[in-house]
């Protein structure tokens, strides 16, 4: 019996949208969730190291599913 796998698991998020090999899935994702008021559309994306580094001893270190920046 095959098992569904639920795109909202958080393993399952990062492997479909936090790699290059989907970068395709992950354009059309934001642009189906961010509405430009002037239309414009998300066209590339560079995935981005997940780990936010700790500046200080004391800091938490943090990681994202995605991590990535605009154009602008």
């Amino acid at each position: 019996m095959k098992h569904k796998i639920k795109p909202t698991i958080d393993c399952v998020f990062k492997a479909m949208l936090g790699s290059n090999k989907h970068k395709n899935l992950l354009i059309n994702f934001l642009n189906a969730v961010i509405a430009f008021n002037d239309g414009r559309k998300i066209v590339n994306v560079k995935i981005l190291n997940p780990y936010n580094e700790r500046e200080y001893i004391s800091d938490k270190l943090s990681i994202v599913d995605v991590k990535a920046t605009c154009q602008n």
